[in-house]
């Protein structure tokens, strides 16, 4: 491991959100930097180009990663595609020769000098890091939230002390190379079917998401949701006392689990010992004094959302007591907005709820949207299929039994359409509208008084869309754009 990097030859892989800023900070101190990408030079952003000011020797375009074998170290930026060629050929050729192959996220926690927050699963992790470091600045903590779509954690450093908190987005691609990291509080929300375009196999992806906990050490924790079925069976495999569960679920709902077991605490002090709960039409949480919050009072949807709330505030109870700061933390709940393209609440036009919700990019965050809002319900999905088509069984019964019309839309659009008629859907209530423009006025005349039009594609957007962030200010637009 280098500790002192003045006139080390190091390289950076991806000149792009992470991959800039860990350039920029290895050659503040000293490192001899060649930065990667397949761009060519003049489709870099300035910033990115900006680089050859601090010494940054830029390699653009069809470089085939010429010149790694000089560095002693290799830095990757997260998603780029290791278990694919070329890379599946290189970075091990290139660790057997002594080199060292990290992530942007290894990097900047070997630096980082604040302790760690971090929250990983499949969906939630934005809308889940963004809550618990809200909370936390509402009780007065130093908090700064980082990571996986949002700031890098490498360009954050400079903002964090030992007195404050960091709360880091943690994703699969990032976990891959990150053999030191370890938070002190590791959040792990769920296990869904996705990125296979990436990992080699659904049990490599879980097991890299797993890798959070892989360096814990006593007096560390996780917060796992039992939400999930695939956590619940973690958690239940681990019986590690460090681990503590949270859950949207009143705990009758868990008839196979002793709370008490293994816990060096008495029942007079406590009833119940997972870290948050439901509890009637609340959301209780451990801590002294005991205290709840009214589900009423939160903002956001879905109980996939609740359960979010439940890991969110399980982990704030390694930071601060919530029994003594219940009405800061109840204020930041309360006040909470959630992430554009996020069961994103547009418009609502002659009684007709519109929601954006782009992010969803598999079937199993569809199936939850599905769940979220009140029949009757438009449905636009589509795009481009990230699983096969069995994955998608599970939305077109979600179609069957929660959604009023649906509109297709995309490559996966005919597909989508097939597993929702195979569900007993019927066939006079699904239109191709082709395009997300077609579907939104389609979807006007479809939807009655009373119900909501809701976008959620589980899909990705590649096909017609260069990210689901443009899909979703597509589908903003459009509803703007309809006459009342």
């Amino acid at each position: 491991m280098i500790e002192n990097y003045a006139n080390k030859k190091v390289a950076v892989l991806g000149l792009a959100r992470a991959g800039i800023p860990a350039a920029r900070f290895l050659a503040e101190r000293g490192a001899r930097v060649m930065g990667y990408d397949n761009a060519e030079i003049e489709k870099l952003s300035d910033e990115a180009r900006a680089l050859t000011s601090l010494g940054v020797e830029i390699r653009a375009g069809a470089h085939e990663y010429s010149g790694l074998e000089e560095c002693e170290l290799v830095v990757l930026s997260p998603g780029l595609k290791i278990h694919h060629a070329p890379l599946k050929g290189v970075l091990p050729s290139l660790e057997a020769k002594g080199i060292e192959v990290i992530g942007e996220l290894e990097l900047a926690y070997r630096f980082c000098p604040a302790p760690i927050i971090a929250v990983t699963g499949t969906k939630g992790k934005s809308t889940t890091t963004k809550l618990i470091a809200e909370m936390l600045l509402a009780c007065g903590i130093n908090a700064v939230r980082a990571g996986n779509t949002g700031i890098p954690l490498i360009a954050e450093l400079a903002n964090l002390s030992p007195d404050s908190w960091a709360v880091v987005e943690v994703s699969s691609f990032q976990l891959e190379r990150a053999p030191t990291f370890r938070p002190r509080v590791g959040v792990l929300l769920n296990l869904f079917e996705d990125h296979l375009d990436y990992h080699p196999s659904l049990a490599q992806y879980w097991e890299t998401k797993l890798k959070l906990f892989a360096n814990q050490k006593e007096g560390d924790r996780a917060i796992l949701n039992i939400d999930d079925p695939r956590v619940l069976d973690f958690y239940l495999s681990r019986k590690n006392d460090a681990d503590l569960a949270t859950t949207a679920q009143p705990l009758e709902n868990f008839p196979d689990i002793n709370w008490l077991d293994g816990w060096e605490i008495t029942p007079e002090e406590y009833q119940y010992l997972p870290a948050a709960w439901r509890e009637g039409e609340g959301l209780a949480v451990l801590s002294r004094p005991p205290c709840g919050f009214r589900i009423a009072d939160i903002p956001l949807k879905g109980q996939h959302n609740l359960a979010n709330v439940a890991a969110a505030l399980g982990s704030i109870t390694e930071v601060v007591n919530p029994g003594a700061k219940a009405n800061e933390i109840g204020a930041s709940l309360r006040n909470f907005q959630s992430l554009p393209h996020r069961l994103e609440i547009v418009a609502v036009k002659n009684d007709v709820t519109w929601i954006n919700d782009s992010q969803a990019t598999i079937p199993d965050a569809a199936v939850a949207a599905l769940k979220s809002f009140p029949s009757p319900i438009t449905l636009i999905a589509g795009g481009k299929a990230k699983l096969e088509k069995s994955a998608y069984e599970k939305l077109g019964e979600a179609i069957a039994s929660g959604a009023h019309a649906l509109l297709t839309i995309g490559e996966a659009g005919e597909m989508i359409g097939e597993v929702a008629r195979s569900a007993g859907f019927s066939e006079a209530k699904i239109v191709n509208a082709t395009n997300l423009t077609n579907a939104v006025k389609t979807a006007k005349m479809l939807t009655p008084p009373g119900g909501s039009v809701l976008l959620s594609p589980a899909c990705a957007s590649f096909d017609q869309f260069a990210s689901f962030e443009e899909r979703g200010q597509t589908f903003r637009d459009a509803v703007f754009a309809l006459e009342n």
